[in-house]
């Protein structure tokens, strides 16, 4: 960690952020971060003391960057406690800072059914009715299409944590919302895993399908939750058109991916590999197997 810039000299704002992990609000080149501490691992039998969290929470937000989203700007750190105790960190840059207002979806909806309704269901259906009752949303179309792209791009990256809190609107100045930046992608690329599942896993050629392909989404149809492998297969229309704005995209920027990932401090390179490899798979086997059948039927 020698390498990388220690926050404790910043400007330390009382916290007014949420979420599980530790947090500190700082002011850093003038400019207001969330800064995430690594969640502690409540599995049991996980010999990991503390998630990969804020590793998935950096490359998670720069692979949305790499494929063109707003998404919030992130870097690793460390940051040093008064007693000389040092931790990674990871600082997410705040997007609200400029007069904007985030909502979280999960407020959002509140407007049509109680809390606990949608906290329990989250099914798309009420997701698209909350967006298309909701007037200030002015361009629904421009939302949806965002919403479903990072659908097929969270398929990806294996986020099985994109609850309605874990994604808003932005409130602008003329009182409008649009779709807010991506953020907290710390649940994707496997943070649970320990240095010995991982070398388990990538001996394991048929665990590791199984492990990597069972990707489920936050979100439900039918009250169910979505296993996105078999959901891409029968596209909706909207998540079709998503699949062939996204996959090609995602195709043509493996290689950059991969440049940010072997460029990660701090993480082994048994799991650089196995975060590379794991996207290689389900792009090839859940996104561009999608991509090939709509286009093939679309020849037909």
């Amino acid at each position: 960690m020698n390498n990388l810039i220690d926050l404790i000299e910043c400007k330390n704002f009382i916290n007014s952020y949420g979420g599980s992990e530790v947090k500190r609000k700082i002011l850093y080149k003038d400019r207001v971060y969330m800064v995430k501490f690594p969640d502690r691992v409540r599995q049991k039998n996980n010999s990991l003391h503390y998630m990969n969290n804020i590793y998935s929470e950096d490359i998670g937000c720069k692979i949305y960057k790499t494929l063109g989203f707003p998404v919030q700007n992130t870097f690793l750190a460390k940051y040093t406690f008064l007693d000389g105790t040092v931790k990674p960190v990871v600082a997410c840059e705040d997007f609200t800072q400029d007069g904007q207002e985030l909502i979280e979806f999960q407020k959002l909806s509140l407007q049509f059914e109680s809390s606990d309704s949608m906290r329990s269901r989250v099914n798309i259906d009420s997701i698209m009715e909350v967006v298309n009752n909701t007037p200030q949303i002015a361009d629904k179309e421009a939302f949806k299409k965002l919403f479903w792209d990072m659908f097929v791009v969270d398929g990806l990256i294996g986020n099985r944590d994109r609850n309605l809190e874990n994604f808003g609107v932005l409130c602008n100045a003329d009182d409008t919302l649009s779709f807010s930046p991506v953020y907290d992608c710390g649940s994707s690329l496997s943070p649970l895993l320990s240095e010995e599942k991982i070398a388990k896993r990538l001996s394991d050629e048929n665990e590791f399908k199984r492990e990597e392909l069972n990707v489920y989404s936050c979100f439900r149809e039918n009250r169910n939750r979505i296993l996105v492998s078999e959901y891409m297969k029968h596209p909706h229309s909207e998540l079709r058109e998503a699949i062939k704005r996204m996959a090609p995209k995602i195709t043509s920027k493996l290689e950059d991916i991969a440049i940010i990932i072997n460029e990660t401090p701090m993480i082994s390179d048994n799991y650089k590999s196995y975060i590379k490899r794991s996207l290689a798979l389900r792009n090839k086997m859940i996104i561009q197997s999608a991509y090939n059948a709509i286009q093939k039927e679309s020849q037909q």
